[in-house]
């Protein structure tokens, strides 16, 4: 026993170094909760499960804490904490019992859940200013009304719904990533109703030649839902409209589930039935806290799976509050919140839930904390958590020094920072003090002195980032059930993600695309870009991986689809990568194309056709690769717009594709935009100039181009102008 508790004493001191073992799956460290003497449950079975795992003599995991528990456990806190009487594994015993579990476990990044208000608070307080995080945005998927079949690029649904004059054979849904399900956006349509929220503006009108917001200086947008009969096309009329809770900066989007609108608003969220759309009726409501906003939802299989945000304070801890209406309150306590065991910069507390969208109900949910720099990305059975953080800045800077610059600075310092880093204070303010001593040292140096140190320093700093590129910046991985909305395994791989398009599920393996590098370090040295590309199994651990593509560049658009993935990079040039992903252990660079500019959005058109969304030259430019001889991918048509910006290198939503007349829209900023692709050559076949244009839908043969102020609708078949609405 002595062995064991000096080897466990060594390990908690670092002077061991374990190899990672897998656990046994009974042994469930998110779990772990306090236990006393006499109890029987499935938290004293899940402790004793732990404690035979890291040594301690238990002979079998009855659930009971008996004398061989109270043992064991008395033994355990011995090992860190000192005398005890083992008749209660509390708070802090389960605190460091956690830490123990964590460091022999094969994931390098684990989530656990908090076990008290005071851990959170000191989490909170270890955490929340801990390391710089590099980062982008938030993953989105969802689902679409189950009674409604999508096409496999999610852009086209068949109908056999009539309405009293017109047959409705086809119409178009939401640009969405994941078949069947359904990402929300500012337009619906069921195929005889055209569900979209507009704004109208005021202000002051735009000089000429300055870049302002809708033309205007300053404005204020009243946002509203116009329910527009769209059939027949010939006579377009709005049924009704619905005033929202809203404006320009903070915009919230529509899903339609059956009968049921539900808008997204300021601070709340409504579900509208619309069975009547000259009536529609406010069905529920929920009302966020004043200081949650709503990350993103999705719709999948007749449940709204909602994620919000909610700002962590280290003088406001938990409960957290994050809806606040009757029924639908939902207050978190502090031992349901997971939390990152690795350090991070944690600003954020993060709840998805699941809700029923005819009543407003909410069945589930699971609250997590992790950084805002978080990307959030559904696919058929799962919810991915993706957290952007870094690795101890501290302790790679310091390592650096002891390894590549004894030469250039005085031992004394490297000894100070050694100590300052067993300091108790925040790790932002470690290396502060680091920086502070370096620039005491620096001043002391003479002008010529100086100029050798900033020469060598900056090349050792530069040559050492690229020898340990993946060791600083990281994203952590949670891969959350949607069925019971609880964590099923996590992960970590180097660099950052670009969005929701980064990430993709595919034959029950997570394909993640990143950039690793690029970024400005403490000593304003930047570090070189690379991007590489990982494959996850179903625990998330890595069994494949491309790296260094794109040196000194970053991901500009990703896209997978079945065994292949599309990978565009960019500095300069525009590297269009084709990967060969049917093998997920050995993924491999099939082929590459250079070209000049970038495509930021990438469609697939046909199975060898992509179409890239970008710009050169400062201009939108539209291209056609053909993927056919994925050793040898071609550009095989290209179309330079003179108009500088589309929202769709931003957004995927305001895209369009009818595949039934091979023509695709985008909106850009001096208009819409109809493309025909037809024999793989793009051609413009209609423009409408009008900024105010943010989507378009089809439905039959007609194809709807949707403005803050009015609806303008064509016919596919010759382009004829057919009717016009004014929605203001």
């Amino acid at each position: 026993m002595k062995k064991i508790l000096k080897f466990l004493y060594m390990i908690f001191f670092g002077l061991i170094i374990i190899p990672q073992v897998s656990l046994a799956a009974e042994c469930n460290f998110n779990i772990l909760s306090p236990i006393q003497y006499r109890e029987k449950s499935e938290a004293v079975k899940n402790a004793q499960l732990c404690l035979q795992k890291l040594g301690f003599k238990i002979s079998e995991a009855t659930g009971y804490y008996g004398k061989e528990t109270m043992s064991a456990v008395k033994s355990f806190y011995t090992s860190w904490y000192g005398s005890w009487n083992g008749l209660r594994l509390g708070a802090l015993g389960i605190k460091n019992l956690k830490k123990v579990t964590i460091s022999n476990s094969s994931n390098v990044f684990a989530m656990t859940k908090f076990s008290s208000s005071d851990e959170y608070k000191e989490y909170l307080k270890e955490n929340s200013s801990n390391n710089q995080n590099y980062g982008t945005g938030i993953v989105r998927s969802g689902t679409l009304a189950p009674a409604v079949p999508t096409t496999a690029n999610g852009a086209e649904k068949d109908s056999t719904a009539t309405s009293e004059a017109v047959s409705i054979d086809r119409y178009s849904s939401t640009n969405n990533q994941v078949l069947n399900i359904d990402e929300p956006d500012i337009v619906k349509t069921n195929g005889q109703t055209i569900f979209y929220k507009s704004y109208s503006y005021q202000g002051n009108p735009c000089p000429a030649g300055a870049m302002c917001v809708n033309r205007l200086i300053e404005p204020s947008a009243n946002a509203k839902i116009s329910l527009i009969n769209a059939l027949p096309a010939t006579n377009l009329s709005i049924d009704s409209k619905i005033d929202i809770e809203n404006n320009y900066y903070n915009v919230g989007d529509l899903l339609l589930s059956s009968n049921i609108l539900i808008a997204f608003e300021n601070k709340k969220i409504k579900g509208y039935d619309v069975s009547d759309t000259k009536n529609p009726k406010e069905k529920w409501a929920i009302d966020l806290d004043e200081n949650t906003k709503i990350v993103s939802s999705r719709l999948k299989d007749g449940k709204i799976y909602l994620i919000t945000q909610s700002y962590t304070n280290n003088y406001k801890t938990c409960p957290v509050t994050i809806l606040k209406n009757g029924t639908n309150n939902l207050t978190i306590p502090c031992n349901n919140i997971y939390h990152p065991t690795s350090a991070m910069a944690i600003d954020s507390n993060f709840t998805a839930m699941a809700i029923d969208p005819n009543n407003g109900n909410i069945s589930n949910s699971i609250s997590f904390l992790g950084s805002s720099s978080s990307e959030i990305y559904v696919s058929e059975n799962n919810l991915y958590v993706a957290y952007a953080y870094s690795e101890n800045q501290l302790t790679y800077y310091l390592n650096f020094l002891k390894e590549k610059a004894t030469d250039l600075f005085p031992a004394t310092l490297i000894s100070k920072m050694e100590t300052v880093s067993n300091y108790d204070i925040s790790n932002s303010s470690k290396i502060a003090e680091l920086q502070t001593e370096i620039n005491k040292f620096y001043d002391s140096l003479s002008s010529d002195e100086v100029m050798r140190f900033e020469n060598e320093f900056n090349n050792r700093l530069t040559d050492y980032s690229k020898l340990h590129i993946r060791e600083l910046e990281k994203t952590a991985i949670v891969k959350i059930g949607l069925n019971d909305l609880k964590i099923a395994s996590t992960g970590v791989v180097p660099g950052s993600i670009l969005n929701q398009f980064s990430l993709d599920e595919y034959g029950g393996n997570l394909r993640v695309a990143v950039t690793v590098g690029g970024i400005w370090n403490i000593f304003g040295v930047r570090s070189e870009s690379v991007n590489d590309i990982y494959v996850l199994d179903g625990s998330l651990n890595t069994i494949g991986s491309i790296k260094g593509l794109g040196i000194t560049e970053k991901i500009y658009s990703a896209r997978f689809i079945g065994n292949r993935g599309y990978l565009v990079t960019f500095k300069q040039i525009d590297p269009f990568y084709v990967l060969d992903l049917s093998n997920p252990t050995a993924p491999a660079v099939k082929g590459e194309l250079k070209i000049p500019g970038y495509s930021a959005y990438l469609h697939p058109i046909s199975d060898n056709i992509i179409l890239g969304v970008g710009k050169e030259n400062n201009q939108v430019k539209l291209s056609l690769f053909d993927v056919t001889s994925p050793e040898n991918p071609t550009e095989i048509n290209k179309y330079n717009l003179g108009d500088y910006w589309t929202e769709v290198e931003s957004n995927h939503h305001a895209f369009l594709l009818d595949k039934t007349h091979n023509v695709f829209f985008i909106p850009a900023s001096l208009g819409g935009y109809i493309f025909s692709y037809k024999d793989n050559k793009l051609s413009l076949v209609k423009t409408v100039k009008d900024y105010n244009i943010k989507r378009a839908v089809y439905i039959n043969d007609y194809l709807y181009m949707l403005g803050d102020n009015k609806v303008t609708v064509f016919n596919e078949n010759n382009w004829e102008k057919i009717s016009e609405l004014e929605i203001k």
